[in-house]
């Protein structure tokens, strides 16, 4: 289901603003350039090796392409974009990294991951507010582990107090 929606995210973002979102998984960068290279370098030489988004477009430099890698089993992901982007949108891909796919993948839900992503980089290239974000549900454990910690703080303040420490 992901995978379809994703395409047609992309199929709508090019039909409607001649702009590319390229999703490319692969298993690791060990199988197709040793560890020699980095996830940047790669998707670097990977968009620009399958050329993507339009050099021109009306006779104006146009190149907006996007790609979003991701390297599963190095749990490494990168959106690299085409010459025709200002570097402010650099920024807001760190923010759709940090805030939509990564903690995503930490949950261990890669398509989630990859459609957050896709919808974010769908609103960039439209120049629209990004989607709000949709935070994964927190298992039972980390909130035990927060209720501890809490109860722990509380206790070694009460113990410092009774003793006369500051």
């Amino acid at each position: 289901d992901e995978i379809s929606e994703i395409q047609s995210i992309c199929d709508k973002l090019l039909t409607e603003h001649a702009t590319p979102i390229l999703v490319v998984t692969i298993a690791s960068m060990a199988e197709h350039y040793g560890l020699t290279v980095s996830i940047e370098a790669f998707a670097t030489r990977l968009f620009n090796q399958w050329q993507i988004g339009h050099p021109t477009l009306n006779g104006a430099e146009w190149n907006t392409g996007i790609l979003l890698l991701v390297s599963r089993d190095d749990r490494r992901a990168r959106i690299e974009l085409g010459g025709g982007w200002p570097q402010e949108k650099d920024v807001a891909c760190q923010d759709i990294m940090d805030d939509r796919i990564v903690p995503m993948f930490k949950a261990g839900s890669f398509a989630a991951g990859i459609r957050a992503g896709v919808d974010a980089l769908d609103a960039l290239a439209r120049s629209k507010p990004l989607p709000e974000v949709e935070w994964p549900p927190r298992p039972l454990w980390h909130w035990l582990v927060l209720l501890a910690a809490i109860g722990l703080a509380i206790f070694t303040g009460v113990s410092l107090h009774r003793r006369g420490s500051s």
